[in-house]
Order: structure tokens, then C-alpha cells, then sequence
């Protein structure tokens, strides 16, 4: 069964699942990541990158995108190189604050996430969240 939900977890927590099958060999797989932060409507925010995720599965080189590759691995079979055939499953993904790694102000931010195949705009994926900073008290 073929599925992409959102599910509510708690008052907190909201995850994503997604059951999906590519019928046809992705060769070509192309990522247009960028980070937005809400103010007056979403702006961008300090990120904008092409990634040939192709080549980066070969060889693990661009910085932003690896911190969206280490958020989406845990919960997913998207952790092997090209071609992509079959199968795809990400299960109970939220994003993890720790995991980012990045320091970033408190407020509201979305990643987008526009997937190309062979050049031409296919998915694009919205992850709306909002990040509080924690102080420590001295």
C-alpha cells in the first residue's frame, strides 16, 4: 500500500511516513535544498544548494546537504547510491534539533526541498518547523 501522511503523535510531535515505488531507474537525481525562516511570510534563510545526490551517495562531500542526509537517514531506505528502483519507505521521521548541528535562532523555519529527475521538477517536499534555543542557566 502506497502512502504519504502526516502523523500526529502528540501535541509536540507530528511524524511523516511515506510508502512509495519508482517504477521507472533514477540516474540522474538532482536536489534543490533550501532553508527559509519566517519572518513576514518565509524568507530565505542562509541556504541555498544544488546537490547531485547521485555523486553525493558516491562520495559524502557537500556540507548542507549532508546535515539533511543525517535527519532522513535513520528513518529511511534512501541510504544507498543510484540507480533508485523500487521500493522507497521512510517511517516515522521527525526532525531531531541535536541532529542539525547548525547554531540558528529561535523562530520558525522551513526546509524545502525540490526533487529533478533527469532536469525536470518531479517532488517537492515542504518540512515546516519551529526551533527554540535552550539556555543553560549558569
Amino acid at each position: 500500500m502506497h502512502e504519504c501522511r502526516l502523523k500526529a503523535i502528540n501535541r509536540n510531535l507530528t511524524v511523516f511516513n511515506l510508502n512509495a515505488t519508482i517504477v521507472y531507474p533514477v540516474y540522474d537525481l538532482t536536489l534543490d535544498m533550501q532553508l527559509f525562516k519566517k519572518a513576514n511570510g518565509y524568507k530565505p534563510f542562509l541556504v541555498r544548494n544544488f546537490v547531485d545526490v547521485c555523486q553525493f551517495l558516491k562520495k559524502r562531500k557537500k556540507s548542507y546537504f549532508n546535515v539533511v542526509y543525517n535527519l532522513v537517514k535513520p528513518f529511511s531506505t534512501l541510504n544507498h547510491s543510484c540507480p533508485y528502483e523500487g521500493y522507497i519507505l521512510v517511517k516515522d521521521f521527525y526532525i531531531i534539533p541535536e541532529k542539525i548541528g547548525l547554531p540558528a535562532p529561535t523562530g520558525e523555519y522551513l526546509i524545502s526541498l525540490k526533487w529533478l529527475y533527469d532536469k525536470k521538477l518531479q517532488i517537492t517536499t515542504n518540512f515546516y518547523f519551529t526551533y527554540t534555543e535552550d539556555y543553560i542557566d549558569m
